[in-house]
């Protein structure tokens, strides 16, 4: 026995007092804690409140029996040790003690050391009982997690293989997406430069328009899947703010009143007075346009569209678009935010990606809003993003919004010939340029094709006007801006980056960071004429103040 540990406790029942006092003198000197009661009911009392590691009680006393008592101990505590004394043992005493729980039977009178024998063997019986009862909870345990940890398994499983379906269906989607409009942009242009198929000169014109407008349909498409693998990625950068509703209305107006007047559609916007929102300015109006598109194209003609703007609750507002077309099944409705999928149209019938809507449901999500609709066949549907509001603010005065009118080339006062310098890696880009720079007659292309090169011919020939892309082979187009900047000779000519990094994050920073203008790749020809024209003038005014 290790004397270092608590000692056993022992409890000793037996209606003779003499032998109860006898035996707890004789086991406290075998460095045993016993106590010793004269009744069974005394012990179940004290059993209630103490706990004891041995219970040695006499089989015959008034009242509880001792198996009686060895039954109601066992129910108290599991794992008390129990032991029957008798004065005159039967085998069928003992054999219904041992039924009763007991672990042992001693006939009295007994020698010390048999009794300290049974004792010490009852103890190690309990001991490896609690163990196993410990095991046993333990392996429960262990068996529980497991099931748990698998059915995590199952389900993670699950998860995995439903996004590679998913995964599978979305490429093969896609695949087949990006292929339409390639097939005929490489159509058209085999037929462009055939030999063998001869064309027209409107015909020429013709295929021409083709290619451009799969081309866009082509960089529409792009877009939403990279706006749709960011979001994915959490890579989305958001700049949240407080956006009025009324210029962003105003905006969308602007954008979508020459395809509905084209269609004949009546296009109305509720007053949205001082009323802002907390979002994202250029995803908002992402989102709002893709839905007023939906709504227009899909209407009927001479339909109508309506904009509206009410509280949810005291922090929502509810963004809704209502359109008067051929409403949507209930089946379109709930494969409606599917990638691809056009409300239920043909991609013969309307224009589309077909990802406008997963794009904007990912969108709205990230600026912490919902979006949802409602429709019925035959009546319409109603498009709506409920999304936080912010405190009204006292309406400010508008700035006038003056007409833009397109002023023609020839109208420019450009009486001299001047130099672009257009710093880009990529030779068939140059050539593109070239292409559009060939015919101004006012203007003469340098090229250079990395920035260290397009650093030495800026000082070297003072160019009017540098194009400037952001990926170069050595250093950054904005480096090689910066670098013109802190250079007295250069610091005055106007750096318009042409890049390919089209984010609206990427925009923001290469205007902050000091570009004239950011324009994106593929080239409108259009807004890059514009940008041409404008930093021209700007630096011809400089020069001349």
């Amino acid at each position: 026995m290790d004397r270092s540990t608590t000692p056993p406790r022992i409890l000793i029942v037996d209606d003779e007092l003499a032998h109860v006092r006898a035996l707890c003198d004789t086991l406290r000197g075998q460095a045993y804690d016993t106590t010793g009661l004269a009744s069974g009911e005394a012990a179940l009392s004290l059993l209630a409140i103490e706990s004891f590691d041995l219970l040695l009680v006499d089989l015959m006393m008034p009242g509880m029996n001792g198996i009686a008592v060895v039954e109601a101990a066992r129910l108290l505590d599991p794992d008390l040790a129990c032991i029957i004394m008798t004065g005159e043992g039967t085998i069928a005493s003992a054999v219904q003690a041992m039924q009763a729980g007991a672990l042992d039977y001693v006939v009295k009178p007994f020698k010390v050391s048999g009794i300290l024998l049974i004792l010490a063997r009852a103890l190690e019986t309990r001991r490896l009982r609690m163990a196993n009862a410990r095991l046993e909870l333990l392996l429960r345990q262990h068996t529980a997690e497991l099931d748990a940890m698998n059915q995590d398994l199952r389900l993670a499983r699950e998860v995995a293989e439903r996004a590679n379906q998913e995964k599978t269906n979305f490429l093969s989607s896609m695949s087949h997406e990006l292929r339409t409009p390639l097939n005929a942009i490489l159509g058209f242009s085999q037929m462009l430069t055939s030999d063998s198929i001869p064309s027209t000169a409107q015909e020429k014109k013709t295929f021409a328009s083709h290619i451009y407008g799969a081309g866009r349909h082509l960089l529409t498409l792009i877009n939403d899947i990279l706006d749709i693998a960011k979001i994915e990625s959490g890579n989305l950068s958001l700049s949240m703010e407080a956006v009025g509703l009324a210029d962003i209305y105003h905006e969308c107006w602007q954008m979508m009143e020459p395809l509905a007047r084209k269609r004949g559609i009546t296009l109305t916007f509720v007053e949205a007075g001082s009323m802002h929102v907390l979002a994202d300015r250029t995803r908002l109006k992402q989102v709002l346009l893709n839905l007023l598109s939906n709504a227009v194209k899909y209407n009927r003609e001479q339909g109508e569209v309506h904009v509206d703007c009410q509280p949810v609750d005291g922090r929502r507002l509810r963004l809704s678009v209502r359109d008067t077309g051929g409403g949507l099944s209930a089946a379109q409705l709930a494969a409606l935010f599917q990638p691809f999928n056009r409300l239920g149209r043909d991609a013969r019938d309307e224009e589309g990606t077909g990802l406008g809507l997963v794009v904007s449901k990912r969108l709205a999500e990230a600026m912490q809003g919902t979006i949802g609709v409602a429709s019925l066949p035959g009546r319409g549907s109603t498009f709506w993003l409920d999304i936080a509001s912010c405190p009204e603010r006292a309406p400010q005065p508008e700035s006038p919004r003056l007409p833009v009118f397109p002023r023609p080339a020839e109208a420019l006062p450009l009486p001299e010939r001047k130099t672009l310098l257009y710093v880009e890696d990529n030779p068939l880009n140059v050539t593109l340029v070239a292409g559009l720079i060939h015919f101004r007659p006012d203007l003469d292309l340098l090229s250079a094709g990395d920035g260290q090169t397009g650093l030495e011919l800026a000082r070297r020939h003072l160019p009017q006007l540098i194009l400037m892309d952001s990926d170069l082979p050595d250093i950054s187009g904005t480096q090689v801006m910066q670098v013109l900047r802190a250079d007295a000779r250069t610091a005055h000519i106007p750096v318009i980056a042409l890049t390919a990094v089209a984010g609206p994050a990427d925009v923001r920073h290469g205007l902050a960071a000091g570009f004239y203008r950011y324009l994106t790749k593929p080239i409108d020809v259009g807004a890059f004429s514009e940008a041409i024209n404008s930093a021209l003038e700007s630096a011809t005014a400089q020069r001349s103040a």
